[in-house]
């Protein structure tokens, strides 16, 4: 039987933010790289994690204390994990070990995505697999960016990407409903052959304050806002950090930021 103790800690863990990947749960409670959860033949929901808090977060789940929603796996890459199994974005049965990427979440925040899904029709964008050497690398670049809010990225960048995590945590914040905010603020646009969403208003952001150049939402900023920008799937994919961030720019000179020196980059 799960321990009490541990279950009522994830829980209040899980319900202190919207949405929880497995590898955050597994750094505050317990790793194990060979433990995982699974919800279907050889289809992997939760990887990285110990015996304990598995069984933990299985007895959560079966009494609905704690629910999962399918997530893009640019949220795992923020988290520092990065899988070579081959993903999939529905639960079911697979032949191979396969991947699905989920988040976490309380039952009224879950209940909130899953209308975002459905209405969104997505998940977010699919990167191809990273390299997870260059992933773990460039995770450790991007831990120590100290941002100077030059607000260049909220200006230059298009199309900035939803997936339904973004768009529940900015109706939270903005205080409407899921629908509207799709309406007002998403549409469909096509980025390397695969059908996404994005913010509507962008070069500049609709959310930026231009008169102070900062994110007049940061803390309900979409996920590739977080992962700008050595961990957005562009970059994963090969691309460079971008060269007009002056605090990636610094970092790939070998200056130094605030937790010391950076890391071996590829040029």
């Amino acid at each position: 039987m799960a321990d009490r103790l541990l279950k009522r800690r994830i829980e209040r863990f899980v319900s202190s933010d919207r949405h929880v990947t497995s590898a955050r749960i597994a750094k505050a409670f317990g790793e194990d790289p060979a433990g995982a959860v699974t919800c279907a033949e050889n289809l992997v929901v939760a990887p990285g994690l110990s015996r304990e808090v598995a069984e933990a977060l299985i007895s959560l789940g079966a009494e609905g204390r704690i629910l999962w929603s399918p997530i893009s796996r640019t949220a795992y890459h923020l988290d520092g994990l990065f899988l070579d199994l081959p993903v999939s974005y529905v639960q079911r049965a697979c032949d191979q070990p396969t991947w699905l990427p989920a988040a976490f979440n309380a039952p009224p925040v879950h209940r909130r995505v899953m209308e975002a899904v459905r209405l969104m029709g997505a998940v977010g964008l699919y990167p191809g697999v990273p390299d997870p050497d260059l992933g773990a690398r460039l995770f450790e670049a991007h831990s120590h960016l100290e941002c100077r809010m030059c607000g260049l990225c909220c200006t230059l960048s298009t199309p900035i990407t939803l997936e339904p995590q973004d768009v529940e945590r900015l109706s939270a914040h903005l205080g409407i409903g899921i629908r509207e905010t799709v309406e007002v603020y998403a549409h469909r646009v096509e980025v390397g052959g695969y059908e996404a969403w994005a913010m509507k208003t962008t070069l500049p952001c609709g959310f930026l304050d231009e008169a102070e150049g900062l994110c007049k939402i940061h803390g309900a900023r979409p996920m590739i806002c977080r992962t700008f920008p050595h961990l957005s799937p562009l970059t994963l994919g090969g691309d460079p950090p971008g060269g007009w961030c002056p605090a990636a720019e610094d970092r790939r000179r070998g200056g130094r930021g605030r937790r010391g020196a950076p890391p071996n980059l590829p040029p």
